[in-house]
């Protein structure tokens, strides 16, 4: 009888260490063990400087041009604009977003074939407040969303690294009815509840005293965080440095319903569905 009966991604598995026997791939267990007990993981994707230099220079081009699509404003918390869908203009951007080495240790962590549909491309920090992406991504079966953040250069104390909560992957999924908040219909709705949701993160942070961590990680390495794991961008101590990185959001082929939780009402069975803008080479 096979172990995984929950649909979940197996590395959440209460019965993890005893699926892992099954797997082969040394290195990669290696990994999914750090998954599972921390929610994330770091792999290196031996990118050059040449590939890296190519995306960085893609970004500036390209802002300077002001030909750029940025996230909302309530997702912005300084001056760095969140570049979105760079890889419609950029091939760099989309061959990032397709790394075969990453592409192939997702299809080892969920068992289907990883689909990037959304990438976000920094300058500098982002100073985002602790959250979970499945506040902003939804999916049925639930947890099938993995981010996966990419420094384009090294990043350090100062410049405001990426910081996670570790083991917070496994807390109770939340959505804006558990707060007791109404579906959203509009940006100003939204806000009004995700500014009450970002209240309550810092909450859960600070009176359970949990344990956050930075994490300063090299050019080309990627940092992989599971849909529950909450994370955010550290304040910079120096807003003259730039923190240039890639974000890569991944849903599944064998996902039933992608959809937006901001507008949807889960506990009612009212789902907005997301369809897919697939990153393409």
């Amino acid at each position: 009888m096979s172990l995984n009966l929950i649909n979940e991604p197996w590395f959440e598995s209460p019965f993890f260490y005893q699926i892992l026997k099954s797997k082969k791939n040394p290195n990669f267990k290696k990994l999914a063990i750090d998954m599972h007990e921390k929610g994330y993981c770091v792999l290196d994707l031996n990118l050059s400087d040449a590939f890296i230099d190519g995306i960085n220079n893609d970004i500036k081009k390209y802002l300077n041009l002001g030909k750029i699509k940025t996230n909302p404003k309530i997702y912005h918390y300084n001056k760095y604009p969140r570049i979105v869908e760079a890889w419609k203009y950029s091939k760099n951007v989309a061959k990032l977003a397709n790394n075969i080495t990453l592409k192939k240790f997702l299809k080892f962590l969920y068992d289907s074939k990883p689909l990037p549909f959304s990438t976000i491309n920094f300058i500098g920090g982002s100073e985002q407040p602790f959250h979970s992406d499945y506040i902003h991504f939804g999916s049925i079966p639930h947890k099938y969303l993995v981010g996966a953040w990419v420094a384009l250069e090294d990043t350090n104390s100062k410049n405001g690294p990426l910081t996670v909560v570790p083991g917070s992957h496994k807390f109770s999924l939340i959505d804006y009815q558990d707060l007791k908040r109404e579906q959203a219909t509009n940006m100003k709705e939204l806000e009004e509840n995700y500014r009450i949701y970002e209240e309550y993160v810092r909450n859960i942070i600070k009176y359970t005293k949990l344990e956050t961590k930075e994490l300063h990680i090299k050019k080309g390495q990627v940092i992989i965080w599971a849909a529950n794991l909450l994370h955010g961008g550290v304040k910079m101590k120096n807003h003259k440095l730039s923190r240039k990185s890639q974000v890569i959001h991944f849903h599944f082929s064998d996902n039933k319903i992608n959809y937006n939780p901001g507008f949807s009402n889960p506990k009612e069975g009212y789902y907005v569905e997301r369809k897919l803008d697939i990153v393409k080479l």
